[in-house]
């Protein structure tokens, strides 16, 4: 899936998420779900976060953001070379050492920890409808599909997924916010 699906499927997951939870995420919160869905893919150089950060056409956020950009793109070239992509970030154990650390320092947030891992399971999620699948017991077994075949990344299929999954995530947000729901007549 591309990046753009997954940041789709975060915001959905957080959504639903904070329904079913019963949790009230401030707007703040997206954008966290947003970046923790695009996570996994860090051991693949090419992704959105692998890449680094340093790509804006304004210095002052290119000088700001370089350090993050470094650690981002050495993650990415250390897990690469040691794991490969699409293997421990896309797996059981890489989800719970994932949200183990967000559980013990971000305990005290809760919002900000269920919309982090709202999102990181989403993008293991959203790959399980793929072709490729997700390695959910790695270093064992074999990949796991939720659709025997899966879902071509890039094709029509994947942006039709992804058009469902943001009427899930506008469906969830409006059940939150009945302020919205009345502002835009939906009452």
């Amino acid at each position: 899936m591309n990046g753009t699906t997954h940041a789709v499927f975060g915001i959905a997951a957080l959504a639903s998420a904070a329904l079913v939870t019963g949790a009230d995420p401030p707007v703040y919160v997206y954008p966290a779900a947003i970046v923790a869905a695009w996570l996994p893919d860090v051991d693949n150089p090419r992704s959105t976060l692998g890449n680094g950060l340093s790509k804006s056409k304004n210095p002052v956020l290119n000088l700001l953001s370089r350090p993050l950009s470094w650690a981002l793109r050495t993650a990415s070239f250390v897990l690469v070379r040691t794991v490969g992509h699409r293997t421990l970030t896309h797996s059981i154990l890489g989800a719970l050492l994932f949200g183990l650390p967000i559980y013990l320092f971000l305990g005290d947030y809760p919002n900000l920890s269920l919309a982090l891992v709202a999102g990181y399971a989403s993008h293991v999620f959203a790959d399980a409808l793929n072709t490729r699948g997700v390695p959910l017991l790695w270093p064992f077994g074999r990949p796991f599909r939720l659709l025997p075949g899966g879902i071509k990344s890039g094709g029509a299929v994947e942006v039709a997924v992804a058009l469902g999954a943001l009427m899930v995530a506008l469906y969830a947000i409006l059940q939150l916010n009945p302020s919205l729901r009345a502002l835009l007549g939906l009452l």
